[in-house]
């Protein structure tokens, strides 16, 4: 038995290949306009309207999250801690935030002033939930809970370089 592509490579081999002939063999029905038109708006209302709003809410500006400033960090910021959040920097985070943590994709880590809070639970808070509307991805399911912690440090460590607490 042959499957519709293969039909369709064979098509096209020895020039019996008509144009819509993917439609007809894959039983595709024709669309005109209004049917593309109606189908665009039936997906687009199955559409995450809440990106949407968290987009319009969550303004990538200066602001804090209390809700995470309460969480306290469970790693002691030691000079191992530090160094393993800097390992992990390096594999997963160099690439948007550049060497130190100066920004490049993303902003830089080592002022005072980050975006979404200082404390160490609105960090936690970024690295595990990431940032809606940006490239800054989450790392729960990537990275366990402490490693979480180690990267906080890390991060925290990196405005203390820059004279910052």
């Amino acid at each position: 038995m042959t499957d519709g592509y293969g039909i369709l490579k064979r098509q096209k081999a020895t020039g019996e290949y008509h144009p819509g002939a993917e439609r007809r063999q894959l039983n595709l029905p024709a669309m005109n306009g209004v049917a593309q038109s109606i189908l665009f708006l039936i997906l687009l209302s199955f559409a995450p309207q809440s990106v949407v709003a968290q987009e319009e809410h969550h303004k990538h500006e200066h602001h804090g999250h209390p809700e995470y400033a309460k969480l306290v960090n469970p790693v002691a910021m030691t000079e191992a801690s530090i160094a393993e959040g800097g390992r992990l920097y390096e594999k997963h985070c160099i690439t948007c935030h550049g060497m130190g943590g100066k920004g490049d994709v993303g902003p830089s880590l080592t002022g005072s002033g980050r975006i979404h809070g200082n404390t160490d639970g609105e960090m936690f808070h970024v690295v595990t939930d990431g940032v809606a509307g940006t490239v800054m991805k989450g790392f729960k399911k990537e990275l366990a809970e402490e490693k979480r912690w180690y990267l906080v440090n890390y991060i925290k460590s990196l405005g203390a370089k820059a004279g910052n607490k």
